[in-house]
């Protein structure tokens, strides 16, 4: 009986044994599990902010993106490579993680750090390049400015020059002579008519010498107003239309002569119609050619 007592004591001994070796076993069972969970999820990030880190080098190239976000994107990879050590020095002590785990993650933390460090060292060098870049395009620009402004004044030169020329180009009358015209072609020259001798009148004009004006074909346009300042016409014989200054306005009559460069006198008739009634006064002739005028003279009518 003693000795099933004994036996007894020694199977209690042993399973209570047992069970506490069985609860230690599974403690540490997660214990293990845990610290493989944490050190599994500590690669995880270090391998995610290594991929991050990569990608950096591809954004540096793009120049879509401004600098100051790429500087910041680099800094916020920074302070989490910073994170990351911190956390793995941490398990370290606490035993979470074998001294050799430990010294590859930091190995694998040290090559992401000297990347940083370039990343950062490039953006400076993008920034100075973008400085001397803004440099030369402000000088760049000055020169343009420069450049277009010497050409202004160029163009604006040759223009005054083209309008100095086509103004010197330009014909001029003097010395206007009139007549009446009888019916026999004897002319009466004067300066006073009466108004029922005025039939025919003739106008002459003398066209100066102009070493400037090209030779050729000209048409000069007589305009004669009277006292009231109506233009008189007559539109059955030698009176029409002509434009001066992009406006059409009437003329009385109308002399084609050719010039040659040389001073020479030019003349036009206007027969005055049975119907038209001509006042007393001061009569004012101008002369166009060329849409300009070239002189003018007057007579009287008494």
């Amino acid at each position: 009986m003693r000795q099933g007592l004994i036996a007894g004591i020694i199977i209690a001994i042993l399973s209570i044994t047992a069970g506490v070796l069985y609860w230690q076993l599974r403690k540490t069972q997660k214990q293990n599990i845990a610290l493989e969970s944490e050190k599994l999820e500590l690669e995880n990030n270090l391998q995610a902010l290594d991929q991050r880190i990569l990608a950096m080098q591809q954004e540096l190239e793009r120049k879509d993106v401004e600098l100051s976000e790429k500087s910041r994107k680099v800094e916020e990879l920074s302070r989490e490579l910073e994170r990351a050590k911190a956390q793995i020095r941490r398990y370290e002590e606490q035993g979470r993680i074998s001294a050799r785990q430990a010294e590859e993650m930091r190995y694998k933390t040290e090559q992401m750090a000297y990347y940083i460090q370039k990343y950062q060292e490039r953006i400076r060098q993008l920034e100075e390049e973008n400085e001397r870049l803004r440099a030369r395009t402000a000088e760049l620009e000055k020169q343009v400015q420069q450049k277009e402004s010497e050409a202004r004044q160029v163009l604006e030169e040759k223009e005054r020059l083209e309008v100095k020329v086509k103004a010197a180009s330009f014909l001029k009358a003097i010395n206007f002579r009139f007549a009446t015209l009888r019916e026999n072609g004897k002319e009466d020259w004067d300066t006073e008519f009466r108004a029922r001798r005025i039939q025919r009148l003739r106008i002459c004009f003398t066209v100066l010498e102009n070493e400037v004006a090209e030779p050729g074909t000209r048409t000069a346009y007589v305009v004669i107003s009277d006292p009231t300042n109506k233009v008189i016409t007559n539109f059955a014989q030698s009176s029409g239309y002509f434009t001066v200054m992009d406006t059409e306005q009437p003329f009385s009559t109308k002399a084609a002569f050719n010039y040659t460069r040389s001073a020479q006198e030019v003349c036009a008739t206007y027969d005055r119609p049975e119907d038209q009634e001509l006042y007393r006064g001061t009569y004012q002739v101008i002369v166009y050619c060329e849409g300009v005028e070239i002189g003018r003279g007057q007579f009287q009518v008494k």
